[in-house]
């Protein structure tokens, strides 16, 4: 029985999401942090960092990344507007025939207009190549749909799911009844696929792709519609408790494999629809956290390997705590129930210590859910100093049906070690 949907990859790496960041803090500003700036008539600035990683997949001996990426930012900010311009440059040594040695990327690109400076208040229009996230920052989330997981390399942030940015415009409007937020993608999502032979390839793709090649089937990999996809958003915070509200209509974030004839088959996103409910409770030292989702034509497979769509439910409750000892701690249950298919279920896990001032960070997340899938990941961040911190890391991956993300990824695990250096 096979299964890619919507939210296929957030269940496959929902282990590694950063653990800092409040999950229902539902700040407009979210993922734009390394944006802002003081407020002023002009002015600028222009930063670089130098990454490295060094990555060995424990189960293959064929795959090591070394990877080296000089980031460079530049902010423009005149007071009613701003301009933000991200891009990098990388070298890895390690190169294969899926990769290259040489990358350049432009991420992102998007111009910003501060209504309040311009009689508009609590107004503000940012139009771009945007990368934006929606939902919880911890464990899993239903509603961070926006921007497509890159998945030549979905884990290239450690931690973080490493999502792509996508051309859109995004409006927000702060009132007194809560916050509103609209956006609309007039190409859609920018997905980027494993190519042949990567570790981050679907078994079910690489199988695919490997019968076309050998002449058996035609398969045409339409992985980009270039249809619109939109959504909005509406948040409400009170004294001790949070409420939002959110609904998307886009396509998956990957592509659903259908056959057109006898050996022919097409590979593409299909439209879904999500609606989203969530809030948070403040209860002494801890938060209490839910979230519920609805997503209409979820796409499925029965056991014959033919597609078919169902309503997906989902719930999510959680725990988190900061304690005194510089621990923190976070537990989501979830649900994922389909009207014609089996249900997923499971629980992430996040839990973290800070020593010597807050300057390591040790900590583990992982996840447990239907058939053994599971993600375990550990790391340890040291800050020298103000420009350069160090990282180690090791991920386990694995279980699942023998069609499931996470059986393909079963010999990705590894072990890693980088740096990042702001110039």
């Amino acid at each position: 029985m096979k299964k890619i949907c919507l939210l296929t990859v957030c269940l496959c790496l929902s282990g590694q999401v950063m653990a800092e960041d409040d999950p229902f803090a539902f700040d407009l500003t979210e993922g734009d942090d390394d944006t802002a700036a003081e407020s002023s008539a002009y002015d600028y600035r222009f930063s670089n960092a130098i990454e490295g990683r060094l990555r060995k997949f424990t189960r293959r001996s064929d795959f090591l990344s070394s990877r080296l990426r000089l980031n460079s930012s530049l902010l423009l900010d005149a007071g009613a507007g701003s301009l933000y311009v991200n891009g990098f440059f990388d070298y890895d040594e390690a190169v294969h025939a899926y990769d290259k040695r040489f990358r350049a990327y432009l991420y992102e690109l998007y111009g910003r207009i501060n209504g309040s400076e311009i009689g508009l208040s609590g107004s503000r229009l940012s139009v771009g190549k945007i990368r934006l996230s929606w939902g919880v920052n911890d464990g899993r989330s239903t509603i961070d749909v926006i921007n497509a997981t890159y998945m030549p390399d979905p884990m290239a942030n450690g931690r973080t799911i490493y999502k792509w940015p996508a051309w859109m415009a995004r409006i927000e409007q702060s009132t007194s009844l809560g916050n509103i937020e609209g956006v609309i993608l007039p190409f859609g999502k920018d997905r980027r696929e494993a190519e042949y032979g990567s570790p981050w390839e679907l078994e079910s793709v690489h199988e695919l792709r490997t019968m076309e090649r050998d002449g058996v089937i035609f398969l045409n990999e339409h992985v980009n519609p270039r249809k619109p996809e939109w959504g909005g958003r509406y948040i409400k915070y009170m004294s001790g408790f949070d409420f939002g509200a959110a609904y998307y209509s886009g396509f998956s974030d990957l592509p659903v494999v259908r056959r057109v004839s006898a050996n022919s088959f097409l590979m593409e996103p299909v439209r879904s629809r999500v609606v989203n409910i969530s809030g948070a409770m403040s209860a002494g030292s801890s938060t209490l956290r839910a979230e519920a989702a609805y997503t209409r034509d979820a796409a499925v497979y029965d056991r014959n390997g033919n597609v078919y769509y169902t309503d997906l439910k989902q719930v999510i409750a959680g725990w988190d705590r900061n304690f005194n000892n510089d621990v923190y701690a976070n537990i989501q249950l979830f649900i994922d129930h389909y009207d014609s298919f089996q249900d997923d279920y499971g629980l992430t896990l996040s839990l973290s210590r800070k020593y010597f001032h807050d300057a390591l960070n040790l900590g583990v997340n992982a996840m447990y859910g239907y058939k053994n899938e599971h993600s375990v990941e550990t790391f340890a961040e040291y800050i020298v100093n103000d420009s350069l911190t160090i990282n180690l890391r090791g991920y386990w991956i694995g279980g699942g049906t023998d069609s499931s993300v996470y059986h393909s990824y079963e010999r990705n695990d590894y072990v890693e070690i980088g740096f990042k250096y702001y110039l």
